[in-house]
């Protein structure tokens, strides 16, 4: 069976609605869009429960209007904050550009929170780190639930004279039901190609905000102190903007987990700070979906450089940021600029970052820049990069030439992916040359070759299972400073029930060589690595999920080859609309280098371990206002103490749009082998208020 989706318009009126929940009488001068149809669970057939979205045009401000009903049930209202939808829920999708390419997403839940962020690559990779002005209201009943939304024009790029396309989506999680106006196929899954074309749209604002958005800090820990700093945004056009920030103030409001780290890398940390988020898709090259095997693209933009902590403690100043932004019709690009001062051994710095693409027959072409540069030194790096969706394959790739105070190597990455509905099928090659010094600016784990791929099998609809596949693979690679390569194969399974569980499993086994001495002497070892994961129905009030693998390695931490196995154990409970809450238990363990088979059961035998409890504990009052308590404790059995901990509390308040109110305290002490050293203590007053005009 063909489905015709024919073009949307957006009826223009003179007196928009009023947002509060409830649908007016204007709402219905525009032709309802309903025959929804099901991706999940019954791909193909129509939605289970009506769906009817009105969309209405002021020439400022795009409105949509969603009235679900719910067949009867109650719909799942859970109260959360902001990029935090829950429980029943529906999306907007907009291509403003026309190209097929690049969307913004607007989700809102039947109890109010709003989450948005950008659609990339065709609709193959998602970034919720954009954030955006726009308004959204909504009431719901014993029958069903309404949801408004008010998306100005001036919060959004877009190329005038240019035709949009939409999609529509609307979740009902007691069902496990994904419902698009659009139809969406299971495999390869969401794309923005499937959007159709959204008539009516002729903008009458030109540019777009100016976001003022001064942030001031009160501090407590030995004394008080106050800082304050300044973000400007301007956009004198709808497909050009930049963002300007002075003497910002980048603290983070909470702490990064404490890891185990058994590897001779250091431990990638996720970005968290507004102004780097802000635009990161477009420097960032993203695989798509799941079951990706491989490191994955080089990171070639690590913004935890910037500003860092050296000397264990010491924070290093930014002075000023700059960062711009354009898109034209098949273009995009982008700039940043960073200074920072001196503190420790780390001199003051300008970063740059530059990015440029553009779209050539159906592929991708990007080109980018970044570099760092101090008195006595600088890193440079240039990279190619491209990227090509088209139905079920995804192909992407990276050329990059990094050079270090004159010292210089290339790294070169590709990846294969297909993924229909009876086949997966993978493929990457990657390889860092040991002169590729790029650590100022980006981020680099082994250098050498590595190679893999993955062919599977996937069986749909097929008995208790949604979905079912297995399959088998390859690896092999060799760091630079070695002779012989490392090989290994693989296998896993993997089950999707109509209940929404969700169980996988996979071996692997194989040749591998080692270096850990200072005279290039190379060690052989069998390499074996057994893991299981299990979770549940993640929309159910009482919800889990479990992991455990057991691998056999060179334990870099203990300096030995040997058996070692991490594991855990996640539960998450909502009692009520308004509470949620959350405790992981994980363990990281090694045994000694003689150890094996059935002695491995011997608690005797294991070496050390390190286990660690993380409670939290989330209240909402609305969807702006939030309580939040964090910790962790780290217990190690070697010392027979608790060897880290942390209090983390905080009180949020999203005022206004992109405004909030802070209250944090932090607490965060590790012991060095004697006593218990404070990391990080006090308190922090910070408010964030945007002004737009």
């Amino acid at each position: 069976m063909i489905l015709l989706v024919l073009s949307i318009v957006a009826v223009h009126v003179a007196d928009p609605p009023v947002l509060d929940g409830h649908l007016e009488k204007v709402w219905f001068t525009a032709q309802p869009i309903t025959k929804f149809t099901q991706t999940e669970p019954d791909e193909g057939k129509p939605a289970t429960e009506k769906t009817f979205v009105y969309v209405l045009t002021d020439g400022k401000n795009l409105f949509v209007a969603f009235d679900c009903r719910t067949n009867g049930r109650k719909p799942q209202v859970h109260i959360r904050g902001w990029d935090s939808c829950r429980g029943d829920e529906v999306g907007v999708y907009l291509d403003t550009f026309g190209d097929k390419r690049t969307a913004y997403f607007f989700n809102v839940s039947a109890a109010g929170t709003q989450e948005d962020g950008i659609v990339t690559r065709g609709g193959a990779a998602f970034d919720d780190s954009w954030d955006g002005v726009w308004f959204a209201k909504t009431s719901y009943s014993d029958t069903g639930f309404v949801v408004e939304i008010k998306i100005p024009f001036r919060s959004i790029r877009y190329v005038e004279n240019t035709d949009w396309n939409i999609q529509f989506r609307r979740e009902i999680p007691d069902k496990g039901e994904t419902d698009y106006y659009s139809p969406v196929p299971r495999f390869p899954g969401f794309r923005i190609s499937t959007f159709v074309p959204l008539e009516g749209i002729k903008p009458r604002v030109k540019g777009r905000f100016l976001e003022i958005y001064p942030v001031g800090i009160l501090r407590h820990s030995e004394k008080f102190s106050f800082d304050g700093g300044l973000d400007i945004s301007y956009n004198p056009t709808s497909a050009f903007g930049f963002n300007l920030t002075l003497n910002p103030d980048f603290a983070q409001i909470e702490a990064d987990p404490y890891v185990v780290n058994l590897s001779r890398y250091a431990v990638y940390l996720e970005e968290k700070r507004p102004f780097f988020l802000e635009g990161q898709e477009l420097f960032t090259l993203k695989t798509s979906g799941d079951l990706n095997i491989g490191p994955g693209p080089i990171r070639i933009l690590y913004t935890r450089n910037i500003g860092k902590i050296v000397n264990d403690s010491t924070e290093v100043p930014i002075k000023v940021g700059v960062k711009g932004i354009f898109k034209i019709k098949g273009s995009e690009g982008a700039f940043m600029f960073v200074n920072t001062g001196s503190a420790g051994t780390e001199p003051q710095s300008n970063f740059y970052a530059l990015r440029l693409s553009k779209n050539i027959m159906g592929v991708t072409q990007g080109l980018t820049y970044t570099g760092k540069e101090y008195q006595d030194g600088r890193t440079r790096v240039i990279t190619l990069d491209g990227s090509y969706v088209a139905g079920a394959n995804d192909i992407l790739y990276q050329i990059s030439y990094g050079d270090s105070c004159g010292i210089g190597g290339l790294a070169e990455y590709f990846n294969f992916r297909r993924f229909s509905r009876d086949m997966l099928a993978s493929f990457y090659f990657r390889n860092i040359e040991e002169d590729y010094k790029i650590g100022e600016v980006g981020y680099v784990g082994q250098k050498g070759i590595s190679t893999g791929g993955v062919v599977g099998k996937l069986f749909v609809n097929k008995g208790p299972f949604k979905v079912w596949g297995l399959g088998i693979g390859f690896g092999s690679g060799k760091e630079v400073y070695l002779e012989n390569f490392s090989k290994v194969g693989f296998g896993y399974i993997f089950f999707n029930t109509w209940n929404n569980w969700n169980f996988s499993a996979h071996a692997s086994g194989g040749e591998a060589w080692e270096d850990t001495s200072t005279t290039g002497a190379e060690f052989k070892y069998i390499n074996k690595e057994f893991g299981l994961n299990l979770n549940s129905d993640w929309s159910k009030p009482v919800a889990f999920s479990s992991w455990l693998n057991l691998s056999y390695g060179f334990n870099w931490y203990a300096w030995h080859s040997g058996y070692m196995a991490n594991g855990g154990v996640y539960i998450g409970i909502k009692p009520v609309p308004s509470i949620s809450m959350g405790i992981s238990n994980k363990v990281d363990a090694w045994w000694s280098e003689s150890t094996y088979g059935v002695s491995l059961l011997d608690k005797n035998n294991i070496e050390d371990l390190y286990y660690t409890i993380r409670p939290e504990i989330n209240i909402h009052k609305t969807t702006k206002l939030e309580f939040s308590l964090r910790g962790e404790v780290v217990w190690e059995m070697d010392s027979g103490r608790f060897i880290s901990y942390v209090v983390n509390p905080l009180i949020s308040y999203n005022f206004s749009p992109k405004s909030w109110v802070y209250l944090v305290y932090m607490l965060q002490k590790e012991y060095d082998g004697s006593t218990y050293q404070t990391i990080d203590q006090g308190a922090v007053f910070k408010v964030r208020y945007l002004l737009y005009f």
